[in-house]
């Protein structure tokens, strides 16, 4: 892939000024607290915003999102279902019943789950024939975002993105953990069903894409690990996911395409070879509190992961020593090369706005500093 973008170079291992200079995302209970802080009033208390990013100065390119649809259509009905001074039970647009708090964001980020649309491959054959048919009008892409898309491309440092969705997570918002877990050893037919439907949606966007438009970059989502590890078993994930990666993996390289992205929170250790070998090979955000070290990753698995994330966001709230000390331990992955750090997931509300400016202006300094080597090292062991 010939690119001058500074993002792509690096996770191709391509020589590079400097390393790009990016973060994840912010919780709202973030800019909430940071709005009595000094954060601009007009910035919104959102996850993600280019107008965060550009307030905080970090890089950004002429970027391309293909457009996609794969969710339910039509919706189910958002409604109430009962409700008390505190207390709230909604029926969401994916047809999960929840009990939530009112107050939302100040009580409860997490609604306590009561039940979930799929529990049997009837229900799932009858929710794909009524909301994620494939021939749905609403799945087809404006022909005018290609001439879009052409457009942009004209600036040679255009990303084109497209977003894959989710295999398990998919199954999971359909069936919630605790089900979907008993389905992988009970009902294989179902979670086969599954798997196998939610490859054929992203094919039939992947498929929609001109010939004559790259793709330079595709993204995953697939928060399938905890601490301990993955909430299947690395078997199993064999067995059910990685033939239908594939089949989208391997239709993305007709279009050029040779990154692709999962963002997996948790300990993704067992799991990282058999994303490599399915076509996906950037992993994020490397949660450090979740269990994942990247200096293992690139150990075991060396050029052929690139990596993004891994800066510990529990030290970033401890203060100006020890975010120095945190930026000091990954230097040596950004002297390796195909890694861009940044926070190892949103940033959350134990973090004031001046350590978060002090962060900044401090990770700004080390890229500055290191340039990426052509070579990787060996030898990095740990990330002691």
């Amino acid at each position: 892939m010939e690119t001058q973008n500074g993002f792509l170079r690096t996770m191709l291992y391509l020589p590079v000024d400097r390393v790009p200079d990016i973060e994840f995302g912010y919780w709202p209970q973030t800019i909430k607290r940071w709005h009595t802080e000094g954060f601009p009033a007009n910035l919104e208390e959102v996850y993600f915003s280019q107008q965060h990013d550009s307030y905080f100065e970090m890089d950004c390119w002429p970027v391309f999102a293909i457009p996609t649809q794969y969710s339910l259509n039509p919706p189910f009905e958002e409604k109430v279902l009962e409700e008390d001074e505190r207390i709230r039970i909604v029926q969401g647009v994916d047809g999960v019943v929840s009990r939530q708090f009112k107050s939302g964001r100040e009580e409860s980020s997490i609604p306590q789950f009561i039940s979930f649309p799929i529990k049997t491959l009837d229900d799932f054959k009858r929710l794909k024939e009524e909301r994620l048919r494939l021939d749905d009008p609403v799945r087809l892409t404006n022909p005018k975002a290609w001439n879009e898309c052409r457009r942009k491309l004209q600036n040679p440092e255009c990303i084109i993105t497209f977003w894959a969705g989710t295999l398990y997570g998919g199954c999971r918002s359909l069936m919630g953990v605790e089900n979907l877990s008993v389905a992988f050893h009970e009902e294989p037919k179902l979670i086969e069903a599954m798997m196998n439907h939610f490859a054929e949606l992203t094919l039939h966007a992947l498929k929609q894409v001109p010939r004559d438009i790259p793709i330079h970059y595709i993204s995953w989502w697939e928060d399938m690990c905890f601490r301990s590890g993955p909430l299947i078993s690395p078997g199993m994930f064999r067995e059910f996911m990685v033939p239908y990666y594939k089949k989208v993996m391997n239709a993305a390289t007709e279009y050029g395409c040779c990154l692709a992205q999962v963002d997996c929170d948790g300990s993704i250790h067992q799991l990282i070879g058999l994303w490599l070998e399915s076509g996906i090979n950037v992993m994020m955000p490397l949660e450090i509190g979740g269990g994942t070290d990247p200096f293992w990753i690139r150990k075991e698995f060396g050029r052929q992961v690139r990596l993004m994330g891994g800066v510990d966001k529990k030290e970033i709230a401890k203060g100006k020593k020890a975010i120095d000390k945190e930026l000091e331990r990954i230097a040596p992955l950004i002297e390796d090369g195909g890694y861009i750090p940044h926070m190892d997931h949103l940033v959350p509300p134990d973090i004031s706005l001046e350590d978060y400016w002090y962060y900044r202006r401090q990770k700004r300094k080390l890229l500055e500093q290191v340039r990426p080597m052509r070579e990787i090292k060996h030898g990095i062991a740990s990330s002691a």
